[in-house]
């Protein structure tokens, strides 16, 4: 399937292989000179491509199924589950909670 997703799916698939490639030991490699921009570039767009149709299937089709076949099928033929996977969110939670508090004594009935 080639086709342009919605615009809330491109910047999310664009801001989450940015972030990924533009921070931490990606950012280290191309600093040292182990690959070049346009390397770096490619990867990027590779990456956002692909989480394109991730975040398609899931936020514009709504299907987990769908959705569960295809990360099933990439875990079992693709990913080395050696590595522990963490929740990281780099301070963006304290970041929103400085813009969006809410009043403790409000109650949602």
């Amino acid at each position: 399937m080639t086709k342009k997703p919605q615009k809330y799916i491109e910047d999310i698939a664009r801001s989450s292989a940015y972030f990924s490639f533009n921070n931490g030991p990606v950012k280290e490699l191309l600093n040292e000179g182990k690959i070049t921009k346009e390397e770096l570039k490619n990867i990027q767009i590779y990456m956002q491509n692909h989480l394109a149709y991730l975040y398609t299937v899931l936020l514009e089709e709504n299907n987990l199924k769908k959705f569960d076949l295809v990360m099933s099928t990439m875990d079992k033929f693709y990913v080395d589950n050696k590595e522990e996977v963490i929740i990281q969110d780099d301070g963006f939670d304290n970041l929103f909670k400085s813009l969006f508090t809410t009043p403790q004594n409000i109650k949602i009935k």
